[in-house]
């Protein structure tokens, strides 16, 4: 297989055909022309031209995406991996410089060593859709600056007049991309069904299921472990033979920005949702921090949002079984009419004579 390493920027992108030992390298504009000028670049200097090429870059924002889908539609394997990763290899590799033309012959060598799984483009509305709420937060803060410098007060009428007038465009911008975003979300049955059902859980309100939907438009893809390190809610130890052993702590490889919406669902939750709140009772009388409650919160509310998209079951009062709801009955308004199935008992094993989890092996 021939490795073609892609190292991304804003007007070009460097490239590295890696064929055995030997590597080539060329550097294109990122434009249509210049994807164009890659192909015949490969036809010319791959001796096999039928043999499999795997395209490996890095993720940099929107950058690269089109020259991803570019080469995607010619049938050519693309990889899209996190920088840290390419990073932590270089320094595997003790690398001593670095330029665009050395960073795409590293991106090439580790897609060779550690093969790194296809992407898949997302479907256009989805990304149109990630783009609208990324805008809408954007504009959200600005918002939020210009309060602030509004309430700091100002002896110039004219920059008053100014942050007024900025306000106000503000809050109508808001409000379209919002209009642009439910139409959007309406005009596709799968991703308006997926949002009733996170919305079903409390915690979640229309941004913060809108938000996690357009970041993790795979959600049903992920299993629950790596659904947390993708967020950067998984915990993380830092311990070494007897001598050192750090307290341990939330490892923020992740998104942020999924993350910080699911702190804020956590905070809604801790408060209204009856579910949780043993779960809060137990961690509160063990000694627990707030914050250490909350992220655990959080990190159950992205679990809970993975198992009703994955399993399309809207989740019903605590004590209750889920409520399933077939595809074609899903919708915001039938959240509500949602009737929970009945299930038979299950039995489990008797257990041994002193069993200490005798309570909980009792029929269900």
């Amino acid at each position: 297989m021939d490795i073609l390493g892609i190292d991304i920027s804003k007007a070009k992108f460097d490239a590295a055909l890696l064929i055995g030992e030997r590597i080539r390298h060329a550097a294109f504009s990122n434009t249509e022309a210049g994807f164009e000028q890659l192909l015949v670049w490969l036809a010319k200097h791959r001796p096999d031209p039928i043999a499999s090429l795997h395209a490996c870059m890095e993720a940099t924002g929107n950058w690269g995406l089109d020259l991803a889908a570019f080469l995607y539609g010619k049938q050519v394997q693309v990889s899209i991996v996190n920088p840290a990763r390419i990073k932590a290899f270089g320094e595997s590799e003790l690398a001593r410089n670095k330029t665009d033309k050395l960073d795409a012959a590293l991106i090439a060598r580790f897609c060779r060593a550690h093969a790194p799984p296809a992407w898949t483009p997302p479907a256009a509305h989805l990304r149109e859709l990630r783009e609208l709420v990324r805008r809408c937060d954007a504009l959200k803060t600005a918002r939020v600056q210009e309060l602030n410098r509004k309430t700091a007060g100002f002896a110039s009428l004219a920059v008053a007049t100014s942050i007024a007038a900025h306000l106000e465009w503000l809050d109508q911008q808001i409000e379209a991309v919002t209009a642009e975003v439910r139409q959007l979300v309406a005009a596709d049955p799968t991703l308006a069904r997926n949002l009733a059902l996170v919305r079903s859980i409390t915690g979640f309100g229309e941004i913060s299921a809108t938000i996690l939907l357009a970041e993790l438009p795979n959600i049903a893809e992920f299993t629950p472990k790596a659904l947390a390190a993708f967020a950067g809610l998984s915990p993380q130890e830092h311990s070494s033979g007897s001598s050192m052993r750090k307290p341990g702590k939330m490892s923020r490889i992740g998104s942020e920005r999924l993350r910080s919406t699911l702190y804020m669902c956590a905070l809604s939750a801790k408060r209204t949702n009856k579910a949780l709140a043993a779960f809060v009772q137990r961690m509160t009388a063990a000694g627990k921090p707030p914050k250490i409650i909350l992220i655990a919160i959080a990190r159950k509310l992205l679990v809970y949002a993975h198992a009703v998209v994955r399993t399309q079951t809207v989740r019903s009062l605590p004590g209750c079984p889920f409520a399933r709801l077939t595809p074609n009955t899903v919708s915001p308004g039938s959240l509500s009419r949602a009737r929970p199935i009945r299930r038979r008992p299950s039995f489990r094993a008797a257990p041994a004579q002193g069993c200490r989890r005798a309570a909980r092996c009792r029929p269900a």
